[in-house]
């Protein structure tokens, strides 16, 4: 009778097992894990005795959402079945982080797993001072083989500090790439069939400027096109450094070269590119002291396009096109002919307490919200048949009760996973969907080879005072001349130089060099 009993709770781990890895359809199939429960009586997973019963505790980043408890009591019954483990979350607010997260590891708080991120959200630091614990390659194979499938890697290259991983990066490809929203009627009106190029762009402004009355190509957004100009040259700037001072070649991962922008020839180009199209009308002098909105100009009828990233230009557009649908507003990319790069995949990630008592539990806990589809799902989108249903194997369409838990709102970002996140399903696309998923999908075919410092964050701490004093410059020399306003350029451009050294640039200049040149070494 025992064995028939055991044989029984066998059967119904297993089919769990089947239920809980197939609940999305086909996307678990390539899982390797296995829960069940020997003939011994032993609960394992992968081999692991998961006999004790434990509740972990894991602290993520921003606000509990309305729905966030029912929603984790739903993964904590799915956790309970496959892992005899439930989690409880708590959350470090977007204004307390920055002071409280280095607190929990330093009063020795206990709990098992947190989010993080290089740069904005603590990696680095954390690391640095024995907070996080180290994830070895036959760790993560042991306790979470299903994320060393899935994890390529160039992640596990980017995580590395001082030849170690301190966290399980997350996985997609996050296009970190400005375009334009731009108005579709005035496109054609004036013979564009595309807008493609730098040129492009240029030449579509000079037909708005002279031939439409009440309409500027930006409206009040003069700085707006650096970035798509920095994109179109190949080069982007040094994380966490002063404004775009500090640049380097994102095309080129071989080239570790740090350029101070005013010694670079597209400095000098720019500004005075954007001293022309200021003296054209481009834009208006309030773009200096404006309180509006980037997105404003364009929604109120008196600019002709906006520039953000695509979600935030998308989103826009739609607006726009609801409530002008003769607008037509659509999306272009100045910067067609050059490689997309994606953000480092270690700029969302989670690592395990480096105290933790049930390190290997959290792990496996890890290696759930990773691959599981249902725990995924859950965490991404909420409680399916309240905040949203499945529409095919891949795809969701939002329920009205979604505004009480949202959209990868709940700090879920640290286990993206690329392969089993799913996409809305959009009924009746209009041109303007078609032409992101467009843009996405070009994007995707050609992305840029990583450059190291794509995921290297200076660290100002040191020379914060030049970096006040930076400050003020750049507020009272730079921002004109990146607006076109500051008069002559060559001039301009000497006297920012000269109000820089003052400053103290010279020593930012070498700070960044040295933490870069340590950053490198650091992922040898």
């Amino acid at each position: 009778m025992k064995k028939r009993v055991l044989s029984m709770i066998m059967i119904f781990v297993m089919l769990t097992v089947i239920f809980t890895g197939c609940g999305s359809g086909s996307k678990n199939k390539d899982k390797d894990t296995v829960s069940e429960v020997t003939e011994g009586g032993t609960r394992t997973y992968n081999g692991v005795d998961i006999s004790k019963e434990l509740t972990l505790k894991m602290y993520l980043l921003g606000d509990r959402s309305k729905d966030f408890d029912k929603v984790y009591t739903e993964i904590n019954k799915i956790l309970k079945e496959k892992l005899n483990t439930t989690v409880e979350i708590e959350f470090l607010s977007w204004s307390e982080h920055d002071t409280k997260y280095s607190l929990l590891f330093s009063s020795g708080e206990e709990f098992d797993l947190i989010f993080t991120a290089s740069g904005w959200g603590h990696y680095e630091a954390t690391a640095a001072m024995g907070g996080f614990y180290e994830l070895s390659e036959d760790f993560i194979k042991t306790y979470a083989p299903d994320i060393w499938k899935v994890v390529p890697s160039a992640a596990w290259t980017q995580a590395l500090i001082d030849g170690k991983v301190f966290m399980v990066p997350n996985y997609q490809n996050e296009f970190a790439v400005n375009v334009l929203a731009i108005r579709g009627d005035l496109m054609k009106k004036y013979g564009y069939d595309t807008i493609a190029s730098w040129d492009d762009l240029i030449a579509y402004y000079g037909d708005i400027t002279t031939g439409e009355a009440g309409i500027t190509p930006l409206g009040t957004q003069g700085g707006g096109l650096l970035y798509p100009f920095l994109l179109h040259k190949g080069v982007d700037t040094i994380g966490g450094s002063p404004s775009e001072l500090f640049i380097y070649n994102t095309l080129t991962p071989e080239d570790l070269s740090i350029t101070y922008a005013l010694d670079w020839e597209g400095f000098a180009e720019y500004c005075k590119a954007v001293k022309q199209m200021f003296d054209a009308g481009y834009w208006s002098a309030d773009s200096l002291a404006t309180t509006e909105e980037r997105q404003d100009g364009l929604l109120n009828g008196t600019a002709a396009s906006m520039v953000w990233n695509l979600g935030s230009c998308k989103l826009y557009a739609e607006q726009a096109n609801r409530e002008h649908p003769d607008w037509e507003v659509t999306i272009v990319d100045i910067a067609s002919d050059i490689s997309k790069g994606v953000n480092p995949y270690i700029n969302n990630g989670v690592a395990i307490n480096a105290v933790s008592n049930h390190k290997e539990r959290a792990m496996m806990v890890l290696n759930e919200f990773y691959t599981n589809p249902a725990i995924y799902d859950l965490a991404s989108l909420g409680i399916e048949g309240t905040h949203w249903e499945a529409v095919s194997d891949d795809q969701y369409k939002l329920l009205d009760a979604n505004s009480d838990y949202g959209v990868d709102n709940n700090c879920n970002w640290g286990w993206t996973n690329a392969d089993i996140r799913r996409k809305q399903y959009i009924e009746n696309p209009t041109a303007l969907d078609n032409k992101a998923q467009e843009l996405q999908d070009t994007w995707s075919k050609d992305i840029k080879a990583d450059h190291i410092y794509d995921g290297f964050t200076f660290d100002n701490s040191k020379v914060s005072s030049e970096i006040a004093a930076v400050g003020t410059v750049i507020t009272q020399y730079y921002t004109p001349l990146m607006c076109g306003m500051a008069g002559d350029v060559d001039k301009a451009i000497n006297e920012l130089r000269t109000q820089l050294d003052n400053a103290g640039i010279q020593n930012i200049y070498d700070e960044i060099q040295k933490q870069a040149a340590a950053f490198v070494e650091s992922k040898k």
